[in-house]
């Protein structure tokens, strides 16, 4: 996704800003893609969510879509990863990043995708 130079300017100085708490975008004033059932943003991060997507084995989860204003890769990735995973669904909530095999692979942006999945649905270590 490639920003226009007023869009750049923007992020720069949202950036430069304390990192805020993840609001709700209120989709009336923004338009969403039809997959969107959600989104929030702070001064660092827009993270977009689809609920209810269905899995092949017949359950449910939640796919959220992390990144920048920027658009820049997200330093200390997995701890900020985990921050809003705990933010927005709970300390409590298991989520995890998908590595596709390789033919399956788009990375066109520095977008970070979190799977957010209900107690049960994945077989954990103990």
């Amino acid at each position: 996704m490639s920003r226009t130079k007023p869009q750049r300017s923007a992020a720069r100085k949202l950036l430069g800003k304390p990192k805020g708490k993840l609001e709700l975008i209120d989709f009336s004033q923004h338009p969403a893609p039809d997959w969107m059932t959600r989104a929030y943003r702070n001064n660092r991060y827009v993270v977009m969510i689809e609920d209810g997507v269905a899995m092949s084995n017949g359950a449910t989860a939640i796919k959220a879509m992390v990144q920048r204003h920027d658009d820049k890769p997200i330093p200390n990735h997995w701890r900020e990863m985990q921050n809003i995973k705990n933010e927005l669904f709970g300390p409590d909530a298991m989520g995890i990043e998908y590595y596709p095999p390789e033919k399956q692979l788009t990375d066109k942006a520095n977008i970070y995708w979190l799977w957010v999945f209900p107690d049960g649905v994945l077989p954990v270590a103990v």
